[in-house]
């Protein structure tokens, strides 16, 4: 019975991930050109290494108009808000530079800066054919970010 339950465990462990996410590079690539998509978090890592899963919810919003991020931070922070109870990356800024550059092995690199005054000094994104990606944030004001995750693509 034991030995059942184990191997039941096991197959389940594994159907989950055979599921990989299925994603047309074609639209990867349309959505990294229109500047239309969002980069959903599943882990985070600080500077000094420290790592840990996230819960869902944690995204970058990337559109012509404006990038959003409601991401998590821990790290050390230079300087701080008075009254502010949220340690967490949370910006919104509407005029910014974007700039992509196709890799070698396929994917793009992804540079977004804002133009205005700004915490925020710049975003770097990875991504890959596949719709996995990886983003880096710096700024003026605390230790920098690192995020793994996945894009969710508009339909």
């Amino acid at each position: 019975m034991k030995k059942l339950a184990i191997l039941l465990m096991l197959c389940l462990c594994f159907s989950f991930l055979t599921k990989a996410q299925k994603v047309d590079p074609e639209k990867v690539k349309a959505a990294v050109d229109s500047k239309t998509f969002v980069f959903l978090g599943r882990q985070a890592t600080g500077m000094r290494g420290r790592s840990i899963q996230l819960d869902p919810g944690y995204t970058l919003n990337v559109s012509p108009e404006k990038v959003v991020a409601d991401l998590p931070f821990f790290g050390r922070a230079y300087s701080s808000t008075p009254g502010s109870t949220d340690g967490g990356l949370k910006f919104d800024f509407s005029e910014y530079t974007y700039e992509v550059k196709p890799r070698k092995k396929g994917g793009w690199d992804i540079t977004i800066e804002p133009t205005q005054q700004n915490d925020i000094r710049s975003i770097f994104l990875t991504i890959q054919e596949t719709g996995n990606a990886s983003l880096r944030i710096t700024s003026n004001s605390r230790e920098g970010m690192s995020y793994t995750g996945i894009l969710q693509l508009e339909e």
